[in-house]
């Protein structure tokens, strides 16, 4: 059911995630109906919204009398009606930060769909909830600490947004970048620019995009007195693109995922745009766009031996020689050990051998714990 609209002159933008829709009126008890009414009243007033009574009365399917009732009786001290008729927060009941902030930091923070309910009115509550007695509590994500490169983060934040060149060094080397975007993911920030020719000042590999860690760049000049023209295709490919690997031919992966561990794929896309088959013998057939590798390399190294690339081939061949080169780094190690770090041959340490033996074949046919 939609909310009153706000004012377009005097009235902030909605926000982004609005209070929770009320329910059917005629599908509650009448004390429910006034305080479920009376409660999203109040969360559009703290968001900042300018209301109007006609379009209230038409929201809750009631006369424009029960709405008059509400603003001047229910909810005196809390709204205020304007000059123009409408009506407002009450001056002494703002606060310095509008309620709606916390909608836009959410999506600022990409935790806009962290919790069931989005509703602003659902997270002002919980707010106002004692710690203790939330019952709720996010694990925090392990973060890099930029704190010694604030200046570089807001040095770089302002030339994304003036379109300001920059120079910087980068793995010891020189770069000239034109940025475009800082981008968060998995804990750390990283920089996409697209990267100029150091003798020419022209973009270098077909104008394509490029990420670099914002922790590694260093010696950074940002060109006070240039700007550039973004590309329009650059500024569209952030928009679609959810990663920080950039590309212009993404290859189509296709995984089977045994049915041991296929909740964790169903339940949250683990791949970017993954696709799910469900087969009758409950694996799956997973297919996902891949902009680079290391997208789908690191998730599949995790979940061996119950997931296995069916194409492209050639990063399936990769894979298995990867493998085959950490074991033979490994096995030389294992054998050279000492005889005091080995089981001794004794009937102690041949039991010891079989309960280790028979461990790790436990361990194996169980599914991998899910990925943190």
């Amino acid at each position: 059911m939609p909310r009153a609209k706000p004012k377009p002159a005097a009235a902030p933008a909605a926000s982004a995630v609005s209070p929770a829709a009320p329910a059917p009126a005629a599908a509650r008890p009448k004390g429910e109906k006034l305080a479920q009414r009376l409660s999203h009243i109040i969360a559009l007033l703290h968001q900042g919204d300018i209301l109007d009574k006609q379009q209230l009365a038409q929201q809750f399917g009631v006369d424009v009398r029960t709405i008059e009732r509400d603003l001047f009786e229910r909810l005196k001290g809390i709204a205020e009606r304007t000059p123009e008729g409408e009506w407002r927060i009450a001056s002494a009941r703002r606060s310095t930060i509008p309620a709606r902030y916390l909608s836009e930091y959410s999506q600022l923070a990409g935790a806009a769909a962290l919790f069931p309910d989005a509703s602003l009115l659902w997270l002002i509550g919980q707010i106002e909830t004692r710690p203790a007695d939330r019952g709720l509590h996010v694990q925090p994500v392990p973060e890099e600490d930029l704190r010694g490169q604030s200046r570089t983060f807001e040095q770089l934040q302002t030339a994304v947004q003036q379109h300001r060149p920059c120079q910087f060094t980068y793995k010891g080397k020189p770069r000239q970048t034109h940025p475009y975007r800082l981008i968060h993911k998995n804990g750390i920030w990283y920089l996409a620019a697209a990267e100029l020719n150091a003798q020419t000042g022209a973009q270098t590999a077909a104008q394509q995009l490029k990420n670099f860690s914002v922790a590694r760049i260093e010696a950074l000049r940002v060109d006070e007195h240039a700007r550039f023209a973004p590309q329009p295709e650059h500024l569209a490919y952030l928009e679609r693109q959810p990663d920080i690997w950039f590309t212009r031919q993404p290859v189509e992966a296709t995984l089977r995922v045994a049915a041991a561990v296929a909740h964790y794929f169903t339940r949250r896309d683990l791949l970017p745009g993954q696709i799910i088959r469900a087969d009758a013998d409950g694996s799956l057939l997973v297919t996902a766009t891949i902009h680079h590798p290391q997208q789908l390399l690191p998730i599949v190294r995790y979940w061996m031996p119950h997931v296995r690339i069916l194409e492209p081939q050639e990063w399936e061949e990769q894979l298995i020689l990867s493998v085959q080169e950490t074991l033979r780094q490994w096995l030389p190690e294992t054998r050279t050990k000492t005889r005091s770090e080995t089981p001794s041959k004794t009937r102690a340490g041949k039991k010891a051998g079989e309960k280790a033996g028979k461990a790790a074949e436990k361990q194996t046919a169980k599914p991998a714990k899910e990925q943190p």
